[in-house]
């Protein structure tokens, strides 16, 4: 590297600091704004020209940067800049082209605070520099079509000693609402919330109104909010447009420490339209365990194909009644529906289902043949290149993505079917004639659904690798460092991605996978590291799971006395075990893989469609059918339109939520005494799995009560820190050894039970996808609360019962 003579270094309130090619972005809105007359903190620019003589004509890494002499005169002159400000030092960097609209940067450039002494601001001022040459960065660079390295200008300034920091938005980037304010606040320096450490409290303001939606610390009063919500409003004034800033109050001052765009700012939300509702006959219940929220019209198509499998499987086994789905207003509902006229045809089918065993065929029909015939049409169109296709092929891949569901759906309720009536069968013998509680039932599987933890367990191999190299550097930066300088770290990390990337988090196609979501990843390897074990179920707790289950199965077998009670007992038993794990392992091939791939593909058709003018973003496809997309694709088809349309009922939904149920509830079952004892045993066990599947709140919890209550779910007793999570997206907020608080879970959430101590849903029983997982990992859990995430706090102190399905309140957080 060439030695420079002299240093360009300069004070914010220069005219070379309001220039973006030599000052960058973040320092050059800096001055701006304090030239308007904002309160921002001194400083002063050691411009991007110091960076370019100190490169020259070459491409240094990072690391050689660093290691590179420094010439005495620069460094002479970041000293004697330095001394001019007061101290201590806040260093950062400020790229050239930075927070602008087509890239970024976001997280990717160094910050150095409470820099303190001259040779520790010379190490901030070249930390910095270095972050722009890392292999993260120019990645992202090349990603995003720039070319090359921007040398970084530095950042100089005072420090505040703040007593609470944050950011505002002066327009909601989620819903596009121009009349809202966003406040986000800590207490002390805003790098803890910017950095994910602490959750932070948040406010909204909409005119003179300022709503706390989240208390966590009382880091601001109401006033003070509306203070930085009139500086966010000059701010963006004076910028130009919708804004993010980063401010801080010391005392009684307000600080302005940052600003950027808002970039890919949502559109502003649509007006209301509203949908007719006009409720079928019968008895139907909101369905919030798989669809907490108005599903798009690409997910409601799977309605009809769900339908039709229940249909399959409900003729299929000779069952007197059931489910069936409906949107109404936008909500998912369910109802369960006599078999009337039909039903002496179905009392055959049910009579010769269960003397032949037409079930335990059912499951081995899986295990045999269709999981594998699934597996590798999920790897056929996991496979193909989707940019790469012509339009042809997309839409090949497109249909046979949409056909892949359809089939699936069909396999997907054969396989539930089977799977309740082996284990209510079994727990109705336990429960009802040796009078077992629940929790002795589930014993009996103990262990017996790895499928459950695998996207968790899977992860150690990350976590080993991470251990080996960071001897105990376990933040996220040097988790995601790893990937650009560790071979075998990214290889592995690519595995898993490709392994379990096809996971659906959630049943809403526009809803990432787990392989768009790499950061969720690379933090659960953080937490997993920083929590100091790995993850359960480890082969000594496999063991001691088998024998929890032939402690349980021996205790049945002592208290049956008669013969060929016993033998049915054996026969029950072997079968149920068999089912037991179907429950989760099917998920995948027939759920969750088949809606992530179904997802990318409507995504890549979104994106052409969006490039031929028939779409405003790619992410609206999901408020088209699939016969839309492919006729949009294929016959110039404008989505526009009714995208916009439905757009507007998708906010009327979710501002319309719609009663819990609609019409009378059918009271009790009719008696079954007139039934053969085949079609008793199958209604029964029916019942036993329906109940512990969706587990009906058992009461109406309240704000302010000491005790919540819910259903058992899994075994045992934690005391720690609630962490509400509404969905996925809220992972970032779950630190090692909370209590997880959420609507309810899909099975891809496991990969978060590694690093929780307990877990409450609102919804959900014994059967539910979280009670197994939460089972498998030995984690207690309470369920169906039904407002658990309403009535516990984000920081509170609770003990969870999972055996009692109780939550104590110890202290509100």
């Amino acid at each position: 590297m060439n030695q420079i003579a002299g240093a360009e270094i300069v004070s914010l309130d220069d005219e070379a600091a309001a220039d973006t090619a030599r000052a960058g972005a973040k320092a050059a809105v800096l001055a701006r704004m304090r030239r308007a007359g904002f309160r921002v903190p001194d400083g002063v620019v050691v411009l991007a020209d110091v960076l370019r003589a100190q490169l020259g004509s070459s491409a240094p890494s990072a690391e050689e940067l660093l290691a590179a002499p420094l010439a005495p005169e620069l460094r002479q002159a970041i000293v004697a800049a330095g001394r001019t400000l007061t101290g201590p030092l806040a260093v950062r960097s400020s790229g050239i082209d930075e927070d602008g609209a087509q890239a970024s940067h976001a997280g990717q450039y160094d910050t150095v605070l409470d820099v303190d002494g001259d040779d520790e601001l010379v190490d901030a001022v070249r930390t910095c520099w270095a972050s722009g040459l890392s292999a993260t960065v120019r990645s992202y660079r090349n990603s995003v079509g720039r070319e090359g390295d921007s040398p970084l200008a530095v950042l100089v300034q005072d420090m505040v000693r703040a007593d609470a920091a944050g950011v505002a938005f002066t327009a909601n980037p989620v819903t596009g609402a121009r009349d809202e304010i966003l406040v986000s606040a800590v207490p002390g320096l805003g790098e803890k919330l910017v950095s994910g450490e602490v959750t932070p409290d948040e406010w909204v303001v909409r005119g003179e109104r300022a709503d706390n939606t989240a208390d966590h610390h009382g880091a601001l009063s109401a006033e003070q909010v509306k203070e930085i919500a009139a500086l966010a409003e000059r701010v963006a004034e004076e910028f130009g447009g919708p804004s993010d800033l980063e401010w801080a109050v010391a005392g009684d001052e307000l600080f302005l420490l940052q600003v950027r765009p808002i970039t890919a700012l949502a559109d502003p939300e649509p007006e209301p339209v509203p949908i007719l509702i006009d409720p079928p006959e019968g008895f139907w219940v909101k369905e919030s365990t798989h669809a907490p929220a108005p599903l798009l019209p690409m997910t409601q198509e799977f309605v009809q194909d769900n339908n039709d499998a229940l249909l399959n499987s409900y003729t299929e086994f000779g069952l007197l009644a059931g489910m069936r789905l409906k949107i109404i207003g936008g909500w998912h509902y369910q109802s369960m529906v006599p078999a009337g006229p039909s039903a002496p045809s179905q009392i055959e089918r049910c009579i010769t289902a269960s003397r032949t065993d037409h079930l335990g065929t059912v499951l081995s029909d899986w295990y045999d043949e269709q999981r594998d015939s699934f597996l590798r049409r999920i790897e056929r169109l996991r496979s193909a290149d989707l940019p790469a296709l012509s339009t042809e092929d997309l839409v090949g891949q497109l249909t046979d993505a949409r056909e892949l569901h359809r089939d699936a759906a069909i396999v997907h309720f054969r396989l539930v079917g089977a799977v309740v009536i082996a284990l209510g069968e079994l727990a109705v013998l336990l429960t009802e004639e040796l009078k077992w509680p629940n929790e002795q039932v589930f014993e009996l599987f103990a262990g017996l659904s790895p499928e459950s933890t695998n996207p968790a367990n899977q992860l150690r191999g990350l976590v080993e690798i991470a251990e080996k190299r960071l001897d105990g550097a376990y933040d996220l930066t040097s988790v995601r460092a790893l990937l650009e300088t560790d071979a075998e770290f990214a290889a592995t990390m690519e595995t898993y991605q490709r392994e379990y990337g096809s996971r659906a988090l959630h049943y809403e196609l526009a809803t990432p996978a787990l392989g768009e979501r790499p950061d969720l990843i690379l933090s659960l390897v953080r937490d997993q590291l920083a929590r100091g074990a790995a993850p359960e179920v480890s082969p000594a707790e496999v063991a001691d799971q088998a024998t929890i289950r032939e402690a349980a199965a021996a205790r049945a077998r002592a208290a049956i006395e008669d013969s060929a009670e016993l033998q049915r007992f054996e026969h029950l038993l072997a079968r149920a075990q068999k089912a037991y794990p179907v429950r989760e392992d099917n998920e995948y091939a027939t759920v969750s893989a088949p809606y992530a791939l179904l997802r990318w593909a409507a995504l890549e058709a979104g994106r052409r469609l969006v490039d031929l003018g028939r779409l405003d973003k790619p992410e609206h496809v999901f408020f088209a059918e699939v016969k839309e997309v492919l006729a949009a694709l294929t016959r110039e088809t404008d989505l526009r339109g009714i995208v916009e349309r439905r757009r507007g009922e998708h906010r009327w939904a979710l501002q319309n939520p719609g009663p819990a149920s609609y019409g009378v509830p059918p009271g009790p079952p009719p008696a079954m005494d007139g039934l053969p004892v085949e079609v008793r045993s199958v209604v029964s066990a029916l019942r036993w799995s329906m109940l512990n599947a969706v587990g009906a709140p058992v009461a109406d919890n309240e704000a302010g009560q000491s005790t919540v209550r819910g259903l058992p779910g899994s075994a045992g007793s934690y005391t720690g820190t609630v962490r509400v999570v509404l969905d996925e997206h809220e992972f970032h907020k779950i630190q090692v050894g909370d209590v997880l608080v959420c609507p309810s879970t899909s099975p891809v959430w496991s990969v978060v039970f590694p690093n929780i101590g307990a877990l409450v849903t609102d919804t959900g029983g014994a059967l539910s996808h979280a009670a197994i997982i939460a089972r498998e990992y030995g984690i207690p859990a309470t369920l169906a609360t039904g407002n658990g995430t309403e009535t516990l706090v984000d920081g509170s102190t609770v003990t969870v019962d999972g055996t009692a399905g109780t939550v104590e309140i110890h202290s509100v957080g």
